[in-house]
């Protein structure tokens, strides 16, 4: 198909509402319009495959970029998988405990943290969601990144400046940063695909809301912020669509003639 475009899509108030938790109707329609019109359709998260939940699945994807591009399947198969080498684990976990910080370390099966941090905000929330959980095991844990919530912890740079040898972060300014591996990110996995697809840059779409989606918009001919996004993001869009809430994916795929 000369005109088959790729479309990427970022989770979290992209597709999943944050009000309502759900998945706008109209965006499950669009999203198989365009099946049917014969585009790809990609989620492309900084989520590791261990947290994307059934309400994805269930949308008939034809792949995932997950772990801000550590991760790439297309239709069942995986193309590409880079984790964190076991030789950095104790590296990684001596400089957590020197610098007092609890991490969420992201895997493909599982996510691991720290036994100590099980009352902590963040794992009940994440528990809440049902997503796989065990303890930090250094003989049987693999993860592709690390996802770390310091609030008022004063020593987070100092952990990211001894780690960035092998980590670059996002700060997504509410006490948490997320931590990846290097030369890996949302955009890379873009690269990935499009090679693997042979598809025309100018057929290349991306839709986000958050910081960590700005190597994915940069990234494509056709960038796509949601309303309901970081206003920085604004700016750096080819559109900005409504909000979450308010129809915003199926709006812009409208607007770009993706559906009709």
């Amino acid at each position: 198909m000369k005109d088959r475009k790729i479309l990427f899509f970022d989770i979290d108030e992209t597709l999943i509402s944050h009000k309502t938790f759900t998945i706008p109707e109209s965006t499950k329609m669009a999203l198989k319009k365009a099946k049917e019109n014969g585009h790809l359709i990609f989620i492309n998260t900084g989520r590791t495959k261990s947290l994307i939940g059934d309400d994805i699945k269930e949308l008939g994807f034809d792949g995932y970029v997950c772990g801000c591009g550590t991760y790439i399947e297309v239709n069942n198969e995986v193309l590409y998988a880079n984790r964190v080498n076991k030789e950095n684990y104790n590296t990684i976990l001596d400089l957590l405990k020197k610098y007092e910080l609890k991490a969420v370390l992201e895997g493909e099966e599982a996510i691991y943290v720290d036994e100590g941090a099980e009352d902590d905000f963040l794992m009940s929330n994440l528990r809440k969601q049902n997503y796989p959980i065990k303890p930090y095991d250094l003989d049987n844990m693999t993860f592709n990144k690390m996802f770390i919530r310091y609030d008022d912890n004063k020593y987070i740079d100092n952990f990211c400046e001894d780690i960035k040898g092998l980590f670059d972060y996002i700060d997504h300014e509410k006490g948490t940063r997320e931590m990846v591996p290097k030369g890996h990110s949302k955009g890379s996995g873009i690269d990935f695909l499009i090679d693997y697809f042979k598809i025309d840059k100018e057929n290349t779409f991306a839709f986000g809301d958050s910081n960590n989606d700005i190597p994915m918009l940069d990234n494509v001919s056709n960038s796509i912020v949601m309303g309901n996004g970081n206003p920085d993001l604004f700016e750096r869009a080819t559109f900005v669509t409504k909000n979450i809430d308010e129809d915003g994916i199926e709006y812009a795929m409208k607007y770009f003639n993706i559906i009709d």
